[in-house]
This record gives structure tokens, sequence and C-alpha cells, in this order.
């Protein structure tokens, strides 16, 4: 989305990341900046795309009978087109919050897709979604889901419906290639809700791509496991994010997807990195030399 940016160096200078947005001289300097989390620079100004409405927006509600099905029929449909919303819910997600705010009560895995722009087109790529996933057992539950879902999707993070104190929780999310996504989820799943009984872990997949996916993944532990004392309590806490981060990395993934790393995850980024976080490092170290630009985040 960003097309190009202004932005205030260390040393004061002020520079423009690029005249046009995408080119071969050189490395892409937008990308130096995005995601750094303003330990390089400050941000003054962006210059960002956008789009028209859409002339006709319709939504679909599926259910699949299994994960493996959704990720295969989600990656066939992606090397066609891109819908402009997918989430898949895991089938712990589907019986608690999918259940309580659009009303599917039936076991399964929920997604639901929109698809949106000119009518003519929308009616091709509809049809294109509706062949594909039939390809791979999933039940086309019409539009009512889909339009639920649309319209209660803030709903989501209201009091009552969201995670709440004394409950323990935490939203963890990374990003794989479709080869090691679901692989991913199992093993974060696995090694969350092994290691920690007090734990459940949800998960939902809100990003895709015609190369992957992510997972949007909670850990939550009732009030009344969760222990009295604070220190204790925050220890526990940071021991289930360490092992479903690490999980994740084992397997593929990356330290985080879009929620940001700050300095909570920033101790995980050279077990990801390993010898390439030298880069971060020696970028860091010729804009930043004081380190004055948000010291620790990012593990810098």
């Amino acid at each position: 989305m960003v097309l190009k940016m202004e932005v205030v160096l260390p040393n004061g200078d002020i520079i423009e990341t690029s005249p046009a947005p995408k080119h071969a001289a050189g490395p892409d300097l937008n990308q130096i900046f995005i995601g750094s989390e303003g330990t390089l620079g400050i941000i003054t100004k962006a210059q960002m795309r956008i789009y028209d409405m859409p002339e006709e927006r319709r939504f679909r509600g599926f259910l699949f009978q299994d994960m493996h099905g959704a990720f295969e029929a989600s990656r066939e449909l992606l090397q066609k087109f891109k819908p402009s919303v997918m989430r898949l819910y895991d089938e712990a997600e589907t019986s608690s919050l999918i259940k309580k705010i659009v009303g599917v009560e039936r076991k399964g895995a929920f997604m639901n897709v929109a698809i949106e722009g000119c009518k003519e087109m929308v009616e091709v790529e509809e049809k294109i979604l509706l062949d594909t996933f039939k390809k791979y057992g999933a039940e086309d539950l019409g539009s009512e889901y889909g339009e639920k879902w649309w319209k209660e999707k803030i709903t989501f993070f209201y009091p009552g419906h969201m995670m709440d104190l004394p409950q323990m929780f935490g939203t963890m999310d990374t990003i794989a290639p479709y080869g090691k996504i679901e692989e991913i989820y199992w093993a974060m799943k696995e090694a969350i809700e092994t290691n920690f009984p007090q734990a459940k872990f949800i998960a939902h997949f809100s990003h895709w791509y015609e190369w992957g996916a992510m997972v949007y993944d909670r850990f939550i532990v009732e009030g009344k496991d969760v222990p009295k004392d604070p220190v204790e309590a925050l220890r526990l806490h940071q021991a289930i994010w360490t092992c479903g981060v690490r999980a994740a990395l084992a397997h593929g993934g990356v330290v985080n997807d879009h929620h940001g790393v700050g300095i909570k995850l920033g101790r995980l980024m050279k077990e990801q990195y390993g010898p390439a976080m030298q880069v971060f490092e020696g970028l860091k170290k010729q804009l930043d030399p004081n380190g004055i630009m948000n010291p620790f985040k990012l593990g810098l």
C-alpha cells in the first residue's frame, strides 16, 4: 500500500525513499523503513495507494470438515484470483466465537470469503470460487453467514466477546508458504497445549497470498488457572509466548507477521535470522550510531 515516504534520519537529514514505487536502481528503500518500528528513522510523510469503492461486493460462507482441505482449496483459488476477504477459523474458534457471533452451530472449520469489484468480474470469480471449493468438499453455506460476519466483524472485539480479565491471553501471529503453514498450526497447538495443559489454543487464518498464508493464533488461560502472584503470572505468560513462537520458528514460520516485534519478541529475532541479523545490526549502527531511535526494539 505504501508508494513512497519521507523519513527523518537520526542525524537530522530528511530523505524521500523513492521517486517511483518500483525500480531496479538499488534496493527498495521503502522496505528498509516499513516494519523497522522506528529504529532507523521517523516517518513524517507517506504516499499510499488507494482504490475506488467496488461496484459489487458478495460474501460466501463455507464449512470445511478438515483444515487440510481448506488449505488445499485456498491455495488453488489464490492461483486464479485473490478475494478481498478470506478468513478460515479452526474448529476451536468456529465452535466458540463464530458460533456465538455469526451463528454457525456446526462442527468443522468455517471460512468466510468476500469478492468485490466490477459486477462482471465478481460473477466470474464467484463461479470459480464455488467450483474450486466444491472440489475439496466444502459445504456452501450461502451468503447469509458471510454477510453476518461482515456486519459483526467489529463485534468480535467488544466486551463480552473478546478475551478479558481475569483471563490470561496472548495473540501471536506468523506466516509461511503453503508447504509449511498447516504444519506450523499443528506444531504450535501441540506445543502450547502439551506444555501448558491449562491453556487453550485457537486460531484463524486471515491473510492469504498466492504463495502462502498467515495464522492468527491465540492462547487463553481461564482466570482460575492464572497464578495469583503477578510475577508468576508474568513468567507463565512469557513462557507460553516463547513456546509458541519457537514452535513456529522451528517449522518454518517467522517471529511475527503484522502485530509487530517490539521489545517483547526482540530477543527471538536472532533465532529467526541467524547470520542475516548482521544486516539489520549494520543498518542500525550506520544510521543510528548513538542508539537514540527506539533502542532494543526488534532486538537492536
